[in-house]
C-alpha cells in the first residue's frame, strides 16, 4: 500500500507492507555412517527402526553409490574392515533417517517521509520506518520406518517419525528506524550531502523444543540441554549510519565525487543449544575419536559493522558518444557475519559466526560506447583485494581473503534498438559476463583436521590422524564466463523478447559451502541453458 500528498513546498510519502510465508522441507537425513538410527536403542513401538540394515541387506539389487559399499554388519567400515559397510551421505537406505526443516514467518514494515519539494539550494528529507518480524525456524532429524513423513518438527518415540534431534527456536523482531539527508546546491559545479540514520533492533529468541529424551541416544533431544535448559534470549542492536558525499562538476563532461559511510547489519541469535553441539563434537580433543578444531561458534552473534570510502570521476569524451566511470573503493567489515556448515553424528547444524575484522578494497572500470545510433558497446573490469584481519571464530584463517568475493570480474557486451516504424523498435542485448576465482568460506589454501582425523587412530585400521586430514585449496570456484542474449520488439505499451541464459550451456558451481570438520561440501550448480520466450504490456 503507497499513499502521497503534496504540500506547497514538500511531499509526504508513506507505505505499509505485509507478508505471511510458509515454507517447510522434507529430505533424506545422512547418519547412517555415523549408525544413529542402528543402535541398540530401539524406541518402544517402532521396531521396523532397528531393522533398516536387514532392509538394506534384503534389496542388494539397490546398492549404495560408490564408493559406499554394505557388508554384512552395519558397523562402519573403518571399525570393521572385514565385513562392515560405508552407506555415504543420502543413501537409498532408511538408515539415513529423515530431515524436516521449517520456516514460517509473518512480517509487517510501514515507512513515512517528508520531502522538499522546494527549488532552493538546500534540499532535505525526514523519515521513520517500523518492521515487525514473527519467525519460527527449526531443523530435525528422525528414524525412517518406512511408513511416510510426519511433517511435525517433533514426534513421539512410537510414531513413525521418531524424532532423534531438534533445533527449534522463535525469534520475534521488532525494528526502529529514523533518518533523515540534507542535501547543500550552491551552483551547478559543487553538491554536499548529509544523512543520518539511527537503527534499534530488538531481538528475542526462545527455544520450541521439548524437554525429551533421543529415544536413539539416550541423550536430550537437543544436545544443549545436557548444559542446562534453553532459556529465552533477548539482545538489542543500536546503530548510527552516517554518510557524506561530495560531488565537484568542473564541466558538463566531467564530476568528481567521494562518499563515505557506516553500514550495519543486526546481530541476532544462532538456534539454542549450537554451541555446546559444537564445542562437545570438534573441541574436546581430549575425549577418544574427537580432534581439537579450533573453533567457535556461539549462541548469539554480534552485529556487523562496515566503514566505507570510495572516490571516482565520471565522464563523457567524444560529444558523449563515450561515458565512463573510474572509481576506487576501500571498506573495513567489523564483526563480519559468515554463515557456516557443521556435520556429525549429530546431523547437519548451519549457524552464523562473526569474522572480526575484514578488508575490501578494490578499483572498476566502466565505459559504455555509441557506435552508431541504436548501437552501444559497453564493458566493465572490477578488481578486488581483501583480507581477513582478525578472526576469532577460526584465528588460522588470519590473512585469507574474503569468502564469497571474486579477485575479479568482467562484463562485456552490447545493446541495440533500432526503429522500425514510428511506434515499433527491434530490440537486442547480448553479454558476456567473465568472474574470476572465488573462495567460499574462511578456511581455504590450508589442510585441517576432521572427524576422521579423530576416528581413524581409534578404529580397526589404526591408520594416523593426517590421513584423515582434508585439503581445502579445491573449495575455491575457477574462473568462469556465461553468455546471455535477448532479441525481440517492443512499442511503449508492449514488448515480445526471446531469450537465452548462458547461451552456451556453461557447466559451473553456483556455490560450494564446504563443512571443514567434515572433509566435503555441499556444492549448487550454476544454471545451465535455458531459452525462452518473454511478452509484456504496460498499463
Amino acid at each position: 500500500m503507497l499513499s502521497s500528498h503534496n504540500f506547497d513546498s514538500m511531499k509526504l510519502v508513506a507505505w505499509a507492507l505485509y507478508s505471511d510465508t510458509k515454507q517447510d522441507l522434507v529430505a533424506d537425513g545422512t547418519s547412517a555412517d555415523f549408525a544413529r538410527y542402528i543402535s541398540a536403542a530401539q524406541p518402544a513401538g517402532a521396531a521396523t527402526v532397528n531393522s533398516c540394515f536387514a532392509t538394506t541387506l534384503a534389496n542388494r539389487g539397490f546398492p549404495v553409490n560408490q564408493p559406499g559399499a554394505i557388508g554384512q554388519i552395519p558397523v562402519p567400515f573403518i571399525f570393521a574392515p572385514a565385513n562392515g559397510s560405508t552407506f555415504g551421505p543420502y543413501s537409498n537406505t532408511t538408515c539415513d533417517g529423515i530431515q524436516y526443516q521449517l520456516r514460517n514467518q509473518r512480517d509487517f514494515s510501514a515507512e513515512v517521509r517528508l520531502v522538499s519539494t522546494g527549488d532552493g539550494p538546500v534540499s532535505w528529507q525526514l523519515g521513520a520506518y517500523y518492521l515487525n518480524i514473527d519467525r519460527q525456524t527449526g531443523v530435525s532429524l528422525s528414524g525412517d520406518t518406512g511408513a511416510g513423513v510426519i511433517k511435525n518438527l517433533y514426534n513421539g518415540p512410537t510414531t513413525a517419525n521418531p524424532t532423534s534431534l531438534l533445533l527449534a527456536d522463535q525469534f520475534d523482531t521488532n525494528v526502529y528506524a529514523a533518518f533523515g539527508s540534507l542535501e547543500f546546491k550552491p551552483n551547478d559545479q559543487f553538491k554536499a550531502g548529509l544523512a543520518l540514520r539511527y537503527d534499534i533492533e530488538d531481538r528475542a529468541s526462545s527455544s520450541l523444543v521439548p524437554t525429551a529424551t533421543d529415544p536413539f541416544t539416550g541423550g536430550p533431544i537437543n544436545p544443549g540441554q545436557a548444559f542446562g535448559p534453553l532459556t529465552p534470549k533477548s539482545a538489542s542492536y543500536k546503530q548510527l549510519q552516517p554518510k557524506i558525499t561530495l560531488s565537484y562538476t568542473p564541466s558538463s563532461e566531467l564530476n568528481i565525487y567521494a562518499n563515505w559511510g557506516i553500514g550495519f547489519k543486526s546481530g541476532g541469535f544462532n538456534n539454542q543449544g549450537s554451541s555446546a553441539i559444537i564445542n562437545g563434537n570438534f573441541n574436546n580433543g581430549v575425549t577418544p575419536g574427537t580432534i581439537n578444531a579450533n573453533v567457535r561458534i556461539n549462541d548469539d552473534y554480534r552485529k556487523e559493522k562496515s566503514s566505507a570510502f570510495e572516490a571516482g570521476i565520471k565522464g563523457t569524451l567524444l560529444d558523449n558518444r563515450i561515458t565512463f566511470d573510474l572509481a576506487g573503493y576501500y571498506t573495513r567489515i567489523t564483526d563480519m557475519q559468515f554463515f557456516e556448515f557443521f556435520v556429525g553424528s549429530f546431523g547437519l547444524l548451519r549457524v552464523v559466526s562473526n569474522i572480526d575484522t575484514v578488508d575490501v578494497k578494490g578499483a572498476e572500470i566502466n565505459l559504455t560506447a555509441k557506435v552508431v545510433d541504436g548501437f552501444k558497446l559497453f564493458g566493465s573490469f572490477n578488481v578486488t583485494d581483501s583480507e581477513i584481519k582478525k578472526n576469532s571464530s577460526r584465528p588460522y584463517t588470519v590473512g585469507n581473503k574474503s569468502p564469497y568475493t571474486a579477485d575479479w570480474t568482467l562484463n562485456v557486451g552490447a545493446d541495440i534498438k533500432v526503429p522500425v516504424t514510428d511506434s515499433l523498435r527491434i530490440t537486442g542485448r547480448a553479454d558476456y559476463r567473465l568472474t574470476g576465482p572465488t573462495w567460499f568460506h574462511t578456511v581455504q589454501d590450508q589442510e585441517r583436521p576432521t572427524l576422521f582425523s579423530g576416528l581413524l587412530p581409534i578404529s580397526a585400521l589404526a591408520l594416523p590422524a593426517v590421513v584423515g586430514n582434508a585439503r581445502y585449496d579445491v573449495a575455491q570456484r575457477d574462473k568462469f564466463g556465461v553468455f546471455n542474449a535477448r532479441l525481440g520488439l517492443e512499442t511503449d505499451r508492449y514488448h515480445l523478447v526471446a531469450f537465452a541464459e548462458n547461451l552456451f550451456n556453461k557447466k559451473y558451481i553456483a556455490e560450494a559451502i564446504p563443512a571443514i570438520e567434515f572433509g566435503g561440501s555441499f556444492i549448487s550448480p550454476g544454471g545451465r541453458r535455458l531459452i525462452g520466450v518473454e511478452a509484456g504490456m504496460k498499463f
